[in-house]
């Protein structure tokens, strides 16, 4: 009768014992490769579909809301190195240019939502080394109060108003990449299934 031992068998075929835990360990670190992909190539998809639904509300509404957030988190800058082999030159650059406007979008929204929060600080807290000269009146007439105050004013919505020109320009003028060829090929991407490896 064959011994029939757990050890022994072992120790005769550590070759395929060693193959089969080997290529196990590489089907694993595969999958989980392959996984993670899958996921940021779905979260990048998602996040452009988010972010061009915020823009178009603006351009319906002229309006952001001061505590939107266009692009929450910016998968694509942390992730591109996955998807060099999968996208040519102009899909990459399509997606950049998109990410680089959005998330220039969101600086000037929270630009715009600074300059509207502001509190107007009283000139006697203000260092002489910070103070503004005056403005000048015609006939040299002094203004009454304090003109560091009004300056400030003055200042914070000319600084509004020009974030909001930029932001205007910029969401008028952004190239939606949603439903291109290159995002088609991000979908692709997050629709295989676990054992496709080669992607």
């Amino acid at each position: 009768m064959a011994d029939l031992h757990p050890l022994k068998w072992l120790t005769e075929n550590i070759g395929l014992v060693t193959l089969v835990v080997g290529g196990f360990a590489i089907f694993l670190y595969l999958k989980q490769k392959r996984d993670y992909k899958s996921d940021s190539a779905n979260l990048i998809v998602q996040e452009i579909r988010y972010a061009e639904q915020q823009i178009r509300n603006y351009r319906d509404s002229k309006s952001y809301p001061l505590s939107s957030t266009i692009l929450p988190s910016n998968s694509w800058h942390k992730n591109i190195n996955l998807f060099v082999n999968n996208l040519n030159e102009s899909d990459i650059d399509i997606i950049s240019r998109f990410y680089s406007q959005a998330n220039y979008i969101g600086i000037l929204i929270n630009k715009i939502s600074d300059l509207a929060s502001a509190q107007i600080v009283p000139a006697e807290q203000i260092g002489p080394e910070q103070t503004p000269p005056p403005p000048q009146l015609p006939n040299n007439q002094a203004w009454p109060g304090q003109p560091t105050v009004f300056l400030r004013q003055v200042i914070q919505v000319a600084g509004k108003f020009k974030a909001q020109a930029f932001l205007d320009d910029v969401s008028e003028k952004i190239e939606f990449v949603y439903n291109t060829p290159a995002v088609d090929k991000l979908r692709t991407i997050a629709a295989k299934r676990w054992y496709e490896f080669w992607i």
